[in-house]
């Protein structure tokens, strides 16, 4: 399933080669970017289950993941990794809804600083590119997992 997807979204050795920038680029400025999302997610009252005793552990296993995700094989520890996350928010009740606009904010951050990097427009671009592949690719297998209704 997973080579399906890869080829589908045309993921290949260059793909995964720019993964690696991405991951090189962002990792210096992902603790801020995680810090600035879980305000924002405490801000709203998203979930029962983020609380201040929570969001240290929630905040290293969030950077983790971007950084396995971009650094990714796509092999069967990745597939692991992210099975157990949907899991995890499908079991705190996290509504779908919140899942994909939290991958937005995320996104949009990273993207800044995509954009702010010193990076010719066209790297900039694949760049953009590689993270729009990457956060399809794991939205799609967790929320595969997901398995859960939408709530009102």
């Amino acid at each position: 399933m997973i080579d399906k997807l890869l080829d589908f979204l045309d993921v290949d050795a260059a793909t995964k080669r720019s993964g690696k920038l991405l991951s090189d680029l962002l990792e210096p400025q992902l603790e801020a970017i995680i810090d600035r999302f879980y305000a924002r997610v405490q801000e709203f009252d998203i979930n029962p289950h983020v609380t201040n005793r929570a969001i240290g552990s929630l905040k290293i296993s969030q950077k983790k993941h971007w950084i396995e995700l971009f650094n990714s094989q796509f092999d069967e520890s990745y597939l692991r990794n992210v099975r157990r996350i949907a899991v995890r928010h499908r079991d705190v009740d996290l509504d779908p809804m919140w899942y994909i606009a939290g991958y937005m904010r995320l996104k949009l951050a990273f993207i800044e600083v995509i954009i702010r990097s010193a990076f010719p427009v066209e790297v900039k671009g694949q760049l953009i590119k590689t993270l729009d592949k990457y956060i399809a690719i794991d939205m799609a297998l967790a929320l595969g997992t997901y398995d859960t209704v939408v709530h009102d």
